[in-house]
């Protein structure tokens, strides 16, 4: 599963500054195109930035499967829409045959942004167990996804938490934060098979640059990076790539049922990690 943003615009109060639809949209297939040939699924990310504009997930993975013929999964977050609009999203996306769709619960804005969060189900499996129930009452095959702490899984609630997602109707957990390398892989992996998930797991691998990327992605997102990672960050990123990739073929060869390639708006990285 490889991850595409959907078409971006800037947000501007000014009316002379015009939104390019229709060069924008272009761009995003030819960067999905270049997917097809590794992906098995395009996942289209949900992007939380109060300075840009983003298309529909929904409808720009309705468009990259009609004009490209691949596998999609939109984000729908449950933190930007109430539960009325959060449900119809899902009916639509069940409606519309959608392979997938990813049920997130989605970073909160932080205060004075200009946005707000909406937050109208009490859990992440309250939403998954009410998407569920549109799927059913609808007759739909539209397979659910939703996040999992894989660090999280070390502690009865965190294992409990994830089961709790599958219950609740998620065919598959995407993991965060991602797997660095191989001592957090073979970690990792035992977590999950202790957890009793590992038909139902897919593993993060994201793409970090050099030293001042992962201190930052540590700060934004809050993860808990080990020192292999820093030690690699050190001897530059052909070493971050390296780890990566080790990471790839290992997955293959242990039989778990995926990959999941955080691009960061750049495909080509998918293009190298999978080839």
């Amino acid at each position: 599963m490889v991850e595409v943003f959907p078409p971006l615009f800037p947000y501007s109060r000014r009316k002379e500054d015009r939104i390019d639809f229709e060069h924008r949209l272009e761009r995003f297939f030819d960067d999905a195109r270049s997917m097809r040939a590794y992906a098995d699924v395009l996942l289209v990310a949900d992007v939380k930035n109060t300075k840009l504009l983003k298309f529909s997930t929904l409808e720009a993975a309705a468009l990259l499967r009609e004009r490209l013929r691949v596998k999609v999964a939109p984000v729908l977050v449950s933190r930007d829409c109430n539960r009325p609009q959060f449900l119809s999203a899902v009916l639509t996306g069940v409606s519309l045959e959608l392979d997938y769709l990813m049920l997130a619960w989605g970073d909160s804005y932080p205060t004075g942004s200009g946005a707000t969060n909406v937050r109208d189900f009490g859990t992440l499996a309250e939403t998954i167990r009410e998407a569920a129930l549109i799927r059913g009452r609808a007759r739909g095959t539209t397979r659910f996804l939703a996040p999992v702490d894989v660090d999280g899984l070390e502690e009865p609630r965190g294992a409990a938490l994830a089961r709790g997602r599958i219950r609740a109707g998620a065919d598959y957990l995407l993991a965060q934060p991602p797997t660095t390398g191989s001592g957090e892989l073979a970690r990792h992996t035992k977590l999950i098979r202790e957890a009793g998930l590992k038909g139902r797991v897919l593993l993060n691998v994201f793409p970090f640059k050099d030293m001042k990327d992962v201190r930052e992605c540590e700060a934004y997102f809050g993860w808990r990076l080990p020192k292999s990672l820093l030690r690699a960050a050190e001897r530059g990123e052909r070493a971050l790539f390296e780890a990566e990739r080790e990471v790839v073929i290992a997955l293959r060869d242990q039989g778990f049922p995926g990959v999941y390639i955080n691009t960061r708006g750049t495909p080509a990285v998918a293009e190298r990690l999978l080839s």
